[in-house]
């Protein structure tokens, strides 16, 4: 069976094995010392896999309008199971709520049990059971939400640098190719690695060369566009998914991440070095079929041309 949300417009992290209820979320998050105004629990509606648990335990996070759901690769949400017919149910932002509408499936759309008819507007907590799968849906004034999106933050970040992680990076790419097939849309991908990272370990030790990779996330952050997706992908090495750009704005948007690295010294505890990185781009036009590792792998070979043709370059 295949991953769930290769092809998905929302997000997935591990969560426990059994739901947790409110009280055990709150308590839970107190120990992680995350406080949260009454009015602000549970940012993001989501829903929580809670069957099969030997495929994925997951929350997603549900950040879009509409939501087609089905075994389909042109549906939003693939399960890839045959109890899941090709297009078989839709989840649609109302004024009401989130609401499930069936689309005319082999067998069914059911909530708590019961097969819905025509437009169903949800409640937090209610179960939904897609074929052979179960997810408990979570409105964004839950506090088990809220806990669930505590636990989604503290691991598909990277502690270190504030940046996402490499897995999240990849699923979220799988994602955004698949709707760019869909869509006929361009995206980018941008590899950069810092410049002789690792003389500044074997010189001044990992506690200055961590100083380094947290002031390169912390400028990356502020340059890249709010709807970019900055990951470390590891070591030195970091990763810009770039959504709905063309190849002239991904080389322009590199380029300035250059500079804001380039053009002023990291101060550290041993006093300023000066920093550099390169960068290598690929961009793929959504008129093939192609997995993220292989765009990876052509962002990659441009990154290590620019580091052959001198370092502190971009290459695409």
């Amino acid at each position: 069976m295949t991953d769930l949300i290769n092809h998905s417009v929302l997000q997935r992290v591990p969560a426990p094995r059994h739901l947790v209820n409110e009280a055990e979320a709150e308590a839970t998050m107190q120990q992680l010392g995350f406080h949260t105004p009454d009015d602000a629990v549970g940012n993001e509606s989501c829903l929580v896999q809670i069957y099969p648990a030997d495929v994925i335990d997951g929350m997603l996070l549900l950040e879009h309008d509409f939501l087609a759901i089905g075994r389909d690769i042109s549906c939003d949400l693939v399960l890839d199971d045959a109890s899941v017919s090709r297009r078989h149910v839709q989840l649609i932002q109302t004024l009401e709520g989130h609401a499930l509408q069936d689309l005319g499936s082999t067998n069914g759309t059911l909530v708590n049990g019961t097969p819905i008819e025509g437009r169903h507007v949800l409640s937090s907590g209610d179960n939904i059971s897609i074929g052979s799968f179960i997810f408990k849906y979570l409105s964004a004034g839950s506090v088990e939400s809220q806990y669930h999106e505590t636990v989604y933050l503290s691991l598909t970040r990277d502690a270190l640098t504030g940046t996402m992680n490499k897995r999240y990076l990849l699923e979220s790419m799988q994602r955004e190719m698949a709707r760019s097939l869909r869509r006929s849309q361009s995206l980018a991908v941008v590899m950069m690695d810092i410049d002789f990272f690792k003389s500044v370990n074997d010189t001044h030790g990992h506690l200055v060369g961590d100083e380094v990779l947290r002031e390169f996330g912390r400028r990356l952050l502020s340059t890249c566009r709010e709807d970019d997706l900055l990951a470390r992908y590891g070591g030195e090495e970091f990763s810009l998914l770039m959504a709905s750009t063309e190849r002239d704005e991904a080389i322009e948007i590199a380029e300035r991440c250059r500079m804001v690295i380039s053009q002023d010294p990291f101060e550290t505890a041993i006093g300023p070095l000066n920093i550099t990185a390169s960068f290598g781009v690929a961009c793929y036009d959504g008129g093939q079929t192609m997995k993220a590792l292989e765009l990876i792998k052509i962002a990659d070979d441009r990154l290590y041309e620019a580091k052959r043709d001198g370092r502190n370059r971009v290459v695409c």
